[in-house]
């Protein structure tokens, strides 16, 4: 049994005590200082401060490797640079792909899965954006992967990922797309409402099969009218299980992010995702992803017309930045990025006994140091 001593991130502010686990679960989670008995046990930390570890919920890649492509190897190295990162859990993002395309990957993270971990973010599965989904809104998809839903090919997508598959995005709209969300929803795997031009009236229809997940709410979607509140009406009013929103400053302005996660409908529900891309975490200014190149632009990524294709920066490097700048609060940007994700995935994302033993400790810039 090990443990530290710091400043933790304990019922919505940061206070002295310490925490101590065991078995990759914490054993301890205690206010004050820890008994002389437990002393040699624990490492004194002093002031620094202690959150839960960030779970991303949309991450394509990460250190120059892409989650779909990367070998084993690949993997481990994409895997260990996510952690350092501060993200200790994670869904890793697809694109839509043929078939043979996701037998292939879910060999190479089986592979993954059998070389030795330590140090490597929790994988928890994947989350494929589409295939289900109208080439409207493709956006910086592979449209020519797209295909019409049915049961049948629902069925073939979770055999196809090989257990791998836990989220899947879909457009509600889409013929077929209830029936899709029945297999889903038996299978344990996630139905999220994204790249869409959904009503409301639709997304509705989707919940009655089951609880609804939002991808990257606010893009690729219909904006929110006094007529039809669409996708976004929908989340904002707390029908959603969790609402994935992308906090870079880009994909929605600080404004926007600032009235959701004020939203008292939402403050539940609201997760951040990082929607990284394969050069995430590197210093590349341009790079290929989807099948278009891409440049860096801030923390976000972009094509030559100036379309949004992801980000570079990681989930805890861009909450960091939202607190920095005002937008968010310590609280909304935990809560988003550890709690409400923990909760969906289970048994993380706070610092409490009984939960995996995933935490990240913080620098004076708020940067994760592990």
């Amino acid at each position: 049994m090990r443990g530290i001593r710091a400043r933790l991130w304990l019922d919505g502010e940061f206070r002295p005590g310490f925490l101590m686990w065991q078995r990759g679960k914490f054993s301890k989670v205690k206010i004050g200082d820890p008994p002389a008995r437990l002393a040699d046990k624990i490492e004194d930390l002093g002031r620094t401060r202690v959150i839960p570890g960030f779970v991303d919920t949309l991450c394509h890649g990460f250190g120059g490797v892409g989650a779909p492509s990367g070998s084993a190897d690949e993997l481990l190295q994409m895997t260990k640079g996510l952690a350092a990162a501060g993200v200790t859990t994670a869904l890793m993002g697809f694109y839509p792909s043929d078939l043979p395309s996701m037998r292939q990957a879910a060999k190479r993270w089986d592979a993954w899965k059998k070389l030795n971990r330590r140090g490597a973010t929790r994988i928890f599965g994947w989350h494929m954006e589409g295939p289900f989904l109208p080439k409207s809104m493709a956006g910086a998809l592979p449209p020519k992967t797209l295909r019409s839903p049915s049961r049948a090919s629902a069925e073939a997508l979770i055999r196809a990922g090989g257990g791998w598959l836990k989220m899947c995005t879909v457009a509600p709209e889409i013929s077929g797309a209830v029936a899709a969300a029945e297999v889903f929803a038996k299978a344990k795997v996630w139905t999220s409402v994204g790249h869409t031009e959904a009503t409301l009236a639709d997304c509705l229809a989707l919940q009655e099969v089951g609880p609804v997940v939002m991808t990257h709410l606010g893009n690729r979607m219909p904006p929110l009218t006094a007529r039809e509140p669409g996708p976004m009406g929908f989340a904002m009013t707390g029908s959603a299980k969790a609402v994935g929103v992308i906090p870079d400053g880009q994909h929605v302005c600080p404004e926007t992010l600032k009235l959701w996660a004020n939203t008292p409908a939402l403050e539940s529900s609201l997760m951040f995702q990082s929607d990284n891309l394969s050069h995430a975490g590197t210093p590349a200014k341009s790079f290929s992803a989807g099948g278009k190149r891409l440049h860096r632009a801030g923390p976000a990524a972009r094509d030559s017309k100036g379309g949004l294709g992801g980000t570079l920066d990681s989930l805890p490097e861009l909450l960091a930045a939202r607190i920095a700048d005002g937008t968010l609060t310590w609280a909304q940007a935990i809560r988003g990025g550890c709690e409400v994700p923990g909760a969906l995935l289970g048994n993380r994302g706070q610092l409490k006994v009984g939960m995996l033993a995933d935490f990240v400790v913080l620098d004076k810039s708020l940067r994760t140091k592990v």
